[in-house]
């Protein structure tokens, strides 16, 4: 029998759960570890445990999430973001539930609830190095690590979307505000938000205007660099396309609630099923790729152009989809795992 690892923030998420009943109904055994709680004894021999858990032992891990908190962080959330070292943020139009697990941030977990127990400033790091470690001693690791990071970058997102000629919105990353200045006044309206965000948190619309100097020069203060993007409008929505090796089992529209145009479910956006064309999933699945992920929600807006790339969340929920399209990609995550190990 197979012995599966699901590393979690929160156990008892709606994804975690579903995971683990999975690899039950897969006649897997599902253990289940937080990433907070791993020690690492580098002695003789070196050795990575949870409580009596020894980690080498395991067939695989299966990354629901790593939590974090604060600055680096890759949370995850069943109604929010990807991940918190970053994550999901909101879109560049309709916003986005991004998202974790929607996360690497340093959010909680799906259910609301948080990353207890969550450390400092060198926890959300060590997690991912143990990761890191845990792949290099021969596990297979899904997601892998370095995929996990990169989708919790945005900036890195946005670069590697472009290189491999997808569509995303125009993008600047900048220390200077009258750059800044100048690429709101070309494009007449955009989107601020962190590089490492995640549940919509921390996301503006910016026009030309006093105001929005003020908030510019306070983001360049506070986070030390600015990420803006090319408003795209749209109907009020987003789309959350869930990818699993290379397909795509099911996709959802995430609507923003009223007075609102961010679309993340975790800031009060609904949700409803999807139709899966062939472009949107072979956009979704080509994002997903050129992020490293072998299961990612891709999240893309409706602009006037056709369908553009937001980002990518490298620890999704799948409760949404779930309840919007009656698809548990949790069955489809671990036959992937499975036929790996």
């Amino acid at each position: 029998m197979k012995r599966i690892g699901i590393a979690v923030t929160d156990p008892g998420d709606w994804t975690a759960i579903a995971l683990n009943d999975a690899l039950v109904k897969a006649s897997a055994r599902p253990v289940v570890f937080r990433l907070h709680d791993v020690t690492t004894s580098i002695k003789e021999h070196n050795r990575l445990y949870a409580g009596n858990t020894d980690l080498g032992s395991l067939d695989a891990v299966i990354v629901r999430d790593v939590g974090g908190a604060g600055g680096v962080g890759v949370s995850g959330s069943d109604v929010g973001s990807d991940v918190g070292i970053g994550g999901g943020s909101g879109s560049a139009g309709a916003g986005s539930d991004t998202g974790s697990s929607d996360g690497v941030g340093d959010a909680g977990s799906s259910d609301g609830v948080g990353d207890v127990g969550s450390g400092g400033s060198e926890d959300m790091p060590y997690r991912l190095d143990v990761l890191c470690n845990l792949e290099r001693s021969g596990l297979k690791v899904v997601n892998p690590p370095e995929a996990i990071r990169t989708a919790a970058n945005k900036h890195i997102c946005s670069y590697l979307f472009r290189e491999h000629g997808l569509p995303t919105p125009d993008t600047i990353l900048t220390t200077n505000l009258d750059a800044a200045l100048d690429a709101i006044r070309d494009w007449g309206r955009a989107v601020v938000k962190p590089i490492f965000g995640f549940k919509g948190m921390d996301i503006h619309c910016v026009v030309d205007d006093e105001h929005s100097v003020k908030l510019l020069s306070s983001v360049i203060d506070t986070r030390g660099v600015l990420y803006l993007q090319r408003f795209i409008p749209n109907p009020g929505r987003d789309i959350r396309v869930f990818v699993v090796d290379g397909g795509v089992p099911a996709a959802i529209y995430r609507l923003a609630p009223p007075g609102s145009w961010i679309n993340n479910l975790s800031r009060g956006g609904s949700h409803k099923r999807c139709e899966v064309t062939g472009e949107i999933a072979g956009m979704a699945v080509e994002a997903a790729g050129a992020v490293g992920t072998v299961y990612a929600g891709v999240d893309l807006i409706e602009g006037e152009d056709g369908l553009q790339i937001l980002e990518v969340n490298g620890t999704p929920s799948g409760r949404g989809i779930y309840e919007a399209c009656g698809v548990n990609v949790a069955q489809d995550i671990v036959k992937c795992v499975l036929d790996m190990v």
